[in-house]
Parts: structure tokens; sequence; C-alpha cells
């Protein structure tokens, strides 16, 4: 009965056990130390789609809208204005930071957990684009020069991106020119 006297712990076991109520088991992301967030904020998780499954939807209705998520392959090494992601067939994809209206960190986030919300779309990358995109990953010439034709691909507008883990410090492009 020392609780029914003392009014202050009283209140702090009534906490205690209302927090303790609404505890859940961990999620598919405990994994996940911390997100950092770039462009328009994710609420909601929940939804996924992953890559295969965007693959797929995309063949039944030309273009896909929604919350993907993917490992990132690698970031441009330039802006940060872009990151390849692993497809669903093992092949690479692009996700593009809409209208450059944001950037990711350049570097630091390979193998990493991404969400990104935005759409899906089949994709005709000229020749330019390709060998643009080569030179922002730090490609060889040989490798550049290799580019004679345009590629017909899925590709990602994203208008929001959620990073695992991203390392302190990762680097940052200076876009003050």
């Amino acid at each position: 009965m020392y609780c029914m006297n003392h009014p202050r712990i009283s209140i702090l076991t009534v906490l205690v056990l209302i927090g303790c109520r609404g505890a859940t088991a961990p999620s598919a992301e405990s994994h996940v130390a911390s997100w950092s967030y770039f462009g328009d904020s994710i609420a909601n998780t929940t939804n996924r789609i992953s890559m295969q499954s965007a693959a797929d939807l995309l063949s039944a209705n030309g273009e896909v809208t929604g919350l993907f998520e993917a490992q990132i392959v690698q970031s441009c090494l330039n802006l940060g204005c872009w990151i390849s992601v692993k497809g669903g067939n093992g092949d690479t994809v692009m996700v593009f930071m809409k209208d450059h209206a944001y950037f990711v960190p350049t570097d630091s986030l390979q193998g990493k957990t991404t969400y990104f919300s935005g759409r899906a779309f089949n994709d005709t990358v000229s020749v330019a684009m390709q060998k643009h995109i080569l030179m922002d990953a730090g490609a060889s010439q040989a490798k550049i020069d290799a580019i004679t034709s345009p590629s017909f691909e899925l590709g990602f507008e994203a208008t929001g991106v959620m990073i695992a883990d991203v390392p302190m410090g990762a680097p940052m492009a200076n876009t003050s020119d």
C-alpha cells in the first residue's frame, strides 16, 4: 500500500504501464539505426513496392506511382542528383531526383536500403544522357565511348527519398555556386 500513499509513485506506475501497453513487436526495419530524408517527406512506409513488383506493374499499366524499396548501388558523384538501385532482375535501375529539387549524398550510400516515392515508367535513355550518367559515376573514358545507341529501360522519378544509416558527414555536393 506504499504507492497509494505517495501520489507521485502512483502516477509514475500508471505512466509506465500505459507506455508498455502500446509496445509492438519490432518491425522488419528494426536493423536500421536511423533514416535520412531528402526531398518530400515520406510519412507512411507500410505499402512499399519492390523492384520486381514495380517492373511487373509497369508491364501491365505503363506507369506506376507509389513508394518503392531497393538497395543502392551508387549515387551521382557530381551532385547527388540520382542513385542507381538493384532492380528486380539483377539489373541496375536509375532513380532521378525530380526537377533536381534536392540532392542525396554523393558517396557512402552503396548497399544502403532506400525507400523513394514517385513514379516508375519505361524510359528511352539517349546516348548523351547515358554518357552523362557514366561521367557522373566516374566511369572510364573507354566505357563512356562504348555507348553508341539509346537504351530502353525502367526509370524512376523520385519526389522524396529515405536512406537507411547514412554515415555522419557523408559527402554532399557544394551547390552554393
